[in-house]
C-alpha cells in the first residue's frame, strides 16, 4: 500500500517494532498477527505500509495481551530513524536536527501519512506540531506515546545528546502515566490544543553523529526519486515542485529537473505548458511558499532567507515579499509572533 492511498498509512516496520517489545513477555509475532491475514515476510520489504486502522488494531491487541496500556511508551524507546527507509537514511547523515526535521517535513509522506509534520522557531524556542491528517484516525494516548517519546529517542541517539522539552498532548493525562513519567526526557502537558513537542533552539543546531554531506545529498536524491516513483499520478507541476528545490544544492536548472524525470528539457516545458504554467512560475510558487514559511518561523534572518531562496540581495528579496503579501519581511515576522501555549 502506498502513501497515496485514502486512508493513512505507517511503515510495516512499526509492527516489527512492536512485535519486537512484545518479545518482553514472550509473545511471538504469530501471536500478534493471528487471523489478521498479514505475511510477516512482507513487513521485511521496502516501502512497506499498512494502514493505520490496521496497526491501531494491532497496539490494541498488544495492550489487551500484555495488560499494559502504556505499551506506547515502550515502542517509543526502541525507535530508531532507520525503520523509515531511505527517508531514514537521509535522516542519519544530515548535518544537524535541522536538516533533520526539513527532510521529515519534505518526505515524511513516503512512509507516513498519518499526519504532517509543522515547525516554527519562536526565539530560543522551536516547536513541532503533529497535526493528523485524517481527523477520524486521531493520534490518542498510545499513538500519541510512541509519536513523542519515539521523537526524542531518535533525537537522543542521532545527536547523542537527550533531547528534553515539553510535550504537548491532546488527550487527558492516564492514570498509569505516573510510571512511566521518569523515561520521559521533559514535562508533559495533558488535554492541550494540540500534539507537538517544544524544546530549546539550540538543539537544532546540534551536529548528527553520523553527519555526512556526500552521503546526505545521494540520500536525499534517493528520497527525491522514490517520492516521484510513487506520485506516478500526480501532474507534472507537483513532480518539478518536489524536485525543483533542494535546501544544500538550491534550485536546480529546468535542464537538471529534466534530466531527474528522464525527459527532454522541451518535452518537460510542453508538459508544463500543458497545465499552464512554465518552470519559471514553479520556482516563484517555491520562493513564495518557502519565504512565507521560513520569514514567520523566525529561525533563520531576512538576510539568509533570501540567500537560501537564491536572491541577491535582501533588497530584491524584500520587494517579492512586498509583491507576495503586501507586507516586508519584518513586518510579516513581527505579525505572527505569538504567545507559546501555557
Amino acid at each position: 500500500m502506498t502513501a497515496s492511498s485514502s486512508a493513512p498509512v505507517v511503515p510495516g516496520t512499526y509492527i516489527l517494532l512492536l512485535a519486537d517489545v512484545l518479545e518482553r513477555w514472550s509473545l511471538s509475532m504469530d501471536t500478534l498477527l493471528d487471523g489478521t491475514g498479514i505475511d510477516p515476510s512482507t513487513l521485511l520489504q521496502a516501502n512497506c505500509q499498512v494502514p493505520q486502522p490496521t496497526f491501531a488494531a494491532l497496539l490494541r491487541r498488544a495492550i489487551k495481551l500484555t495488560n499494559e496500556p502504556g505499551i506506547g511508551y515502550h515502542v517509543g524507546l526502541q525507535m530508531k530513524a532507520s525503520y523509515h527507509g531511505v527517508f531514514g537514511q537521509a535522516a542519519m547523515v544530515a548535518n544537524n536536527m535541522r536538516e533533520v526535521i526539513e527532510l521529515t517535513q519534505a518526505f515524511t509522506s513516503l512512509y507516513f501519512s498519518i499526519m504532517t509534520l509543522h515547525f516554527e522557531q519562536q526565539g530560543d524556542q522551536a516547536i513541532l506540531r503533529f497535526e493528523e491528517t485524517h481527523p477520524q484516525f486521531e493520534l490518542g494516548n498510545v499513538g500519541a506515546q510512541v509519536m513523542l517519546l519515539g521523537f526524542a529517542t531518535m533525537g537522543q541517539s542521532l545527536t547523542g545528546k537527550p533531547v528534553s522539552g515539553i510535550g504537548m498532548v491532546k488527550v487527558a493525562r492516564p492514570e498509569y502515566f505516573s510510571r512511566f513519567e521518569h523515561l520521559v526526557p521533559g514535562e508533559v502537558r495533558f488535554e492541550q490544543p494540540y500534539n507537538g513537542l517544544i524544546f530549546p533552539a539550540e538543539i537544532l543546531d546540534r551536529p548528527l553523529v553520523m553527519a555526512d554531506p556526500i552521503a546526505a545529498r545521494l540520500a536525499r536524491e534517493q528520497c527525491k526519486q522514490e517520492l516521484n516513483r510513487l506520485a506516478g499520478n500526480s501532474s507534472t507541476y507537483q513532480l518539478v515542485r518536489d524536485l525543483a528545490f533542494d535546501e544544500q544544492q538550491g534550485f536546480a536548472s529546468m535542464e537538471e529537473v529534466a534530466d531527474k524525470l528522464h525527459l527532454s528539457p522541451r518535452t518537460l516545458q510542453r508538459r508544463l505548458s500543458d497545465e499552464g504554467v512554465s518552470y519559471r512560475e514553479v520556482v516563484e510558487h517555491i520562493r513564495r511558499d518557502r519565504a512565507l514559511r521560513l520569514v514567520a518561523s523566525g529561525g533563520l534572518s531576512i538576510g539568509q532567507v533570501a540567500d537560501l531562496l537564491g536572491y541577491n540581495d535582501v533588497t530584491n528579496f524584500s520587494r517579492a515579499f512586498r509583491r507576495w503579501t503586501g507586507e516586508s519581511p519584518r513586518a510579516y515576522r513581527q505579525a505572527r509572533e505569538v504567545p507559546l501555549h501555557s
